[in-house]
């Protein structure tokens, strides 16, 4: 992520705990990242150069007012007139990486190469919270280009597990 993108969301991040609004404006920025990350047209607005400023103000506003916390607009035109909507998912990401950082909690996207156990799942879980003292909030995918094992990304950082990884490394060796 973006220093940028980072500082951008610790100023939306302590500004909605110093209104005591944090939640309400989590939960509207994780709503505005899932409309980034489903809708291809909302992605194509927000890295096209060709709009001026006011025309994407006034989109802006018809989507979101009355919809989110007034925070959470104020802050989509601050970035808006910054000139940095491009980094909004990645703003995004980090305001919700704070946010549970902020509660003792880290997100890790774990891949596998094929269907595993709730039994495993936990095991997984609990090695991970005992490696980072944090709660772990597990989202599970499949992978089958892993061949076999699994792939974690968490904090940054990726442990690589996988039969794949493994393999590249035989071979260069």
């Amino acid at each position: 992520m973006s220093q940028a993108a980072n500082r951008y969301a610790k100023a939306l991040f302590d500004l909605a705990q110093e209104q005591q609004i944090l939640e309400p404006v989590q939960g509207s920025v994780a709503g505005i990242r899932k409309l980034i990350i489903d809708l291809g047209d909302f992605r194509n607005f927000l890295g096209n150069p060709l709009l001026s400023y006011e025309e994407r103000r006034s989109v802006l506003k018809s989507l979101f007012e009355g919809k989110v916390p007034g925070l959470t607009l104020d802050f989509l035109l601050f970035i808006t007139f910054k000139n940095r909507l491009n980094l909004l998912k990645e703003i995004s990401e980090s305001f919700d990486n704070l946010c549970l950082a902020s509660t003792g909690q880290v997100r890790a996207y774990i891949k596998t190469a094929l269907p595993i156990t709730d039994q495993d799942k936990a095991s997984i879980g609990q090695r991970l919270h005992d490696k980072l003292h944090q709660q772990v909030i597990p989202q599970w995918t499949v992978d089958s280009s892993l061949i076999g094992g699994f792939r974690i990304f968490i904090q940054g950082r990726i442990y690589d597990y996988s039969f794949k990884n493994q393999l590249n490394h035989f071979a260069q060796t």
